[in-house]
C-alpha cells in the first residue's frame, strides 16, 4: 500500500503554527505535523475478512486523518463506502509512542518499528434489532439495527506470542459511523499527554495487506 498521496495539516484558530501539505512521503517514511495530520489511500488494496460463516468485505481505508483540539485526539477513517457486512471488527489500528523514544516501549507488529507504549483500534461496531451488539464479531440470525464506532486504547504489555496483548482496555470511549466515516476520539488524559507534547504514531489499515506495507507513515504530531 502506497499510504501517502497528499498530507493535510490545519491551523488552530488563535494563529498556532502548521505545516504545508507537501504531496510526497518524505524521506525515511517520517512525517512532522502540528494540530492535525491526513493521508489518502487507493480503495481496492484490502482482504477479506474471514468468519466462521465465510467472508465479509474487508474495510477499505480512503482517507485517515488525527486531529487534536487541546483535550482529545480524533481518529477518523473514511471507507471506500458505507459498511455492508454483518461482522464487526477493528477499521484501524493505532500504535502511540508518548515520549517519542524509540528505545522505550515495544515493537509494531509488522514493521517492526520501535518504541510504542499504547495500542488502539478504531472498531465498527454493529448494534442489532434484537438489542445486542458486538464490537468484534457478529450474532447469528439477528439484522443489523445501526453501526456505531469505540476507540479502544490500552497499554502494550505483551509481545511474546507475536501479537499485541493491551486487554483489558483501559479507555473504550464511543463514536459515530456516518454514511462511510467512522470516527471516535480519546481523551489526552485518557492517553497520559497534554497541550503542545509531540507523540509519535503509527497507524496500520487493519485488513490492508499482511505486511508492512498496511502502515501509514511515522508521524510526530504535535498536539494542540
Amino acid at each position: 500500500m502506497n499510504a501517502v498521496i497528499a498530507v493535510l495539516f490545519t491551523a488552530a484558530l488563535c494563529m498556532a503554527p502548521s505545516l504545508a501539505a507537501s504531496g510526497q512521503k518524505p524521506a525515511g517514511g517520517v512525517q512532522k505535523a502540528v494540530g492535525s495530520v491526513e493521508w489518502t489511500d487507493p480503495a481496492g488494496d484490502v482482504n477479506p475478512i474471514n468468519t466462521s460463516s465465510g467472508t465479509e468485505p474487508g474495510f477499505d481505508i480512503v482517507k485517515l486523518a488525527f486531529a487534536s483540539d487541546g483535550t482529545a485526539l480524533k481518529v477518523t477513517a473514511t471507507l471506500n463506502g458505507p459498511p455492508k457486512g454483518t461482522f464487526a471488527s477493528d477499521v484501524v489500528k493505532i500504535y502511540i509512542d508518548r515520549d517519542n523514544n524509540s528505545t522505550t516501549g515495544f515493537q509494531t507488529f509488522w514493521g517492526h518499528k520501535p518504541g510504542f507504549e499504547l495500542k488502539g483500534e478504531l472498531n465498527m461496531c454493529i448494534e442489532y434489532d434484537n438489542g445486542g451488539s458486538v464490537c468484534a464479531g457478529g450474532m447469528t440470525g439477528a439484522k443489523v439495527k445501526n453501526f456505531y464506532s469505540t476507540l479502544k486504547m490500552g497499554k502494550i504489555i505483551d509481545t511474546s506470542t507475536n501479537t499485541e496483548n493491551i486487554f483489558p482496555p483501559f479507555r473504550e470511549p464511543k463514536g459515530t459511523v456516518q454514511g462511510a466515516v467512522v470516527s471516535a476520539a480519546i481523551s489526552y488524559k485518557d492517553l497520559g499527554v497534554k497541550p503542545g507534547q509531540t507523540i509519535r504514531i503509527v497507524a496500520v489499515e487493519s485488513d490492508g495487506p499482511s505486511d508492512e506495507t498496511a502502515e501509514f507513515p511515522v508521524v510526530l504530531l504535535t498536539l494542540k
